[in-house]
């Protein structure tokens, strides 16, 4: 069921994809599995893994600070 436009629009997410840090994909893995996710919501237990692992993320110096994305999006 994976038609060229299907096509075409993962040819153009990779493209984007591979052009991202480490913690911006980590980020965006975690929406999308949010949008396919079966259940759609998740237990406390894995969000709590969630947020400690994206504060574990944002100690180790991992995160792109707002001035920074701002200067980023201007060649977006």
């Amino acid at each position: 069921m994976n038609t060229m436009l299907d096509q075409s629009i993962d040819k153009e997410f990779l493209a984007y994809f591979v052009l991202l840090s480490e913690p911006q994909k980590e980020s965006l893995l975690s929406l999308v599995k949010s949008f396919v996710s079966k259940e759609g919501r998740i237990t406390v237990k894995a969000y709590n893994e969630e947020l400690e692992a994206a504060e574990n993320r944002i100690a180790e110096g991992k995160y792109t600070e707002h001035t920074d994305l701002e200067k980023e999006s201007e060649q977006w």
